[in-house]
């Protein structure tokens, strides 16, 4: 009996020991976290995952396939005056007011995975289908009629690589920062040497392109760095980023009758953004962002003359609104809708994305 109560109590001890060890390694663990890199015990909520894939990089082991379709609507207004004013007030002459309103569908592939916890590539493999409405007012020299013509066109767009490399972990002092890199290939229909035709019954007055391009033409690399900063319940995100394109040769870079061979050189741009998500629960997060894009003018070479495209240097910004939910563990709705706030940008842009992991 009495060696029954010895080992009774040996085996009480034992077990109050060792609960008092597993406590002090928890509070070693914790105390590591705070001091050094952010450790998180649990996995993330899937809206913060989700904001990490669409804002950063997920640098998950897991593959993820995103299908994914944008719209994004423009419309552009110029007015041509031929003529003079008389006495600084009346004028004399023709008013002839031009508008294109632009339609693109972009349905995309995007797949992702994570080779490491510092390595992440990606491809991206989009579909174009494009359609432009031209009007004019003025046909035949009348102020009063209106005439319009509609093209339309589809195909492969510009495929791209992406390679993602965190170069320091989010701690509590610092963000995460990630360097990320691309390639893009001249996969879809260039638009360089598209002819103009001229609509019937406007007098030469309304001339549309006969097919609409469905990417760049040439090929181009981009650059860049984004943080991230988990500031619970808010997550914090800014990108800084460069593209430059390469120059190519075209049999025809002219909208003229007969081939003019070429060079041409679209411009570099130059991309900054910024933004902030809050992850509302497990499952649904709300982020709000601003992105501003400066494209260089491009240059055309002929016959060992180079010129600069007047017109073709532009200012994007869009202001975008987004919202992430998880429908379960493996499968995410995404949607953005983009507002353009300068000229050069697209008036409205809608994107809708299911990330699946597998």
């Amino acid at each position: 009996m009495r060696d029954k109560v010895s080992l009774l109590y040996i085996s009480i001890a034992a077990a109050t020991l060792g609960g008092v060890s597993s406590v002090q390694a928890q509070t070693t663990g914790e105390r590591a976290g705070e001091e050094g890199e952010v450790v998180r015990e649990a996995r993330p909520s899937q809206s913060v995952e989700n904001v990490f894939r669409e804002e950063h990089a997920l640098f998950s082991d897991r593959l993820t396939i995103e299908p994914g379709i944008n719209y994004s609507y423009s419309d552009r207004s110029q007015l041509a005056l031929r003529g003079f004013l008389a006495l600084d007030a009346i004028f004399l002459g023709e008013i002839n007011l031009d508008s294109v309103e632009s339609h693109i569908t972009t349905f995309d592939f995007n797949t992702r995975y994570g080779i490491t916890d510092r390595i992440e590539v990606g491809v991206n493999l989009p579909f174009v289908y494009r359609s432009s409405t031209y009007q004019s007012i003025g046909a035949g020299g009348s102020t009063e009629a209106n005439i319009e013509s509609s093209v339309d066109e589809a195909g492969i767009g510009d495929i791209s690589l992406s390679l993602s490399y965190r170069l320091l972990p989010e701690t509590a002092e610092r963000p995460d920062l990630v360097w990320n890199f691309g390639i893009r290939a001249p996969t879809g229909t260039d638009p360089y040497g598209i002819a103009l035709r001229s609509v019937p019954g406007s007098n030469e007055n309304l001339n549309v392109p006969d097919e609409l391009p469905t990417g760049n033409g040439v090929w181009g690399v981009n650059t860049g760095v984004s943080f991230l900063k988990t500031l619970d319940p808010a997550i914090v995100f800014a990108n800084l980023g460069y593209t430059y394109n390469f120059e190519e040769s075209f049999d025809d870079i002219s909208a003229s009758d007969g081939d003019q061979p070429g060079d041409v050189k679209l411009g570099d741009t130059i991309r900054a953004g910024f933004g902030t998500a809050f992850a509302l629960n497990e499952s649904f997060s709300l982020s709000l962002s601003y992105s501003h894009e400066y494209i260089q003018q491009s240059e055309t070479t002929r016959g060992g003359v180079t010129r600069k495209v007047v017109g073709s240097d532009a200012n994007v910004g869009v202001l975008s609104l987004g919202g992430t939910y998880a429908l379960s563990d493996s499968t995410s709705i995404v949607t953005s809708l983009g507002v353009g706030l300068t000229d050069d940008a697209s008036d409205i842009s809608l994107t809708f994305r299911m990330p699946l992991q597998f």
